[in-house]
């Protein structure tokens, strides 16, 4: 079921560059302090203590991808799980947040110290 619910870098630029919209989740561990200053685009951030207690309701018919920003796939896979046991569809990018970078996929930057955001990438 592993295997199954694990998705690449390619096959998520593929669907975006299909026009496909998947709900993105950014997931890290609880009490993780986040000095990141490149946000995936368009993702919900959640820690793993709130997807827990709250399970995302995304729109209707999108497809979940879950993508961890914390050192191995085991949290967002548990999270892809507990979605697909929902009834939901979820994958969980391998590699996470650094292949999602890596792979040079749209990203929100994030400057300290202001509101201001921009937008790269596809």
């Amino acid at each position: 079921m592993e295997r199954d619910l694990a998705i690449s870098t390619e096959w998520l630029r593929e669907r975006i560059k299909a026009g496909e919209r998947p709900f993105l989740i950014e997931l890290r561990r609880a009490g993780d302090v986040d000095f990141t200053l490149l946000k995936v685009r368009g993702a919900l951030q959640l820690t793993d203590d709130d997807a827990r207690r709250h399970l995302p309701e995304p729109a209707e018919g999108r497809t979940i991808v879950v993508c961890s920003a914390a050192p191995g796939d085991e949290l967002a896979l548990e999270l892809a799980r507990a979605l697909t046991e929902r009834g939901l569809e979820a994958f969980f990018l391998a590699g996470g947040k650094k292949a999602y970078l890596s792979a040079g996929l749209p990203v929100d930057e994030i400057e300290q110290g202001r509101e201001m955001t921009r937008s790269r990438g596809l």
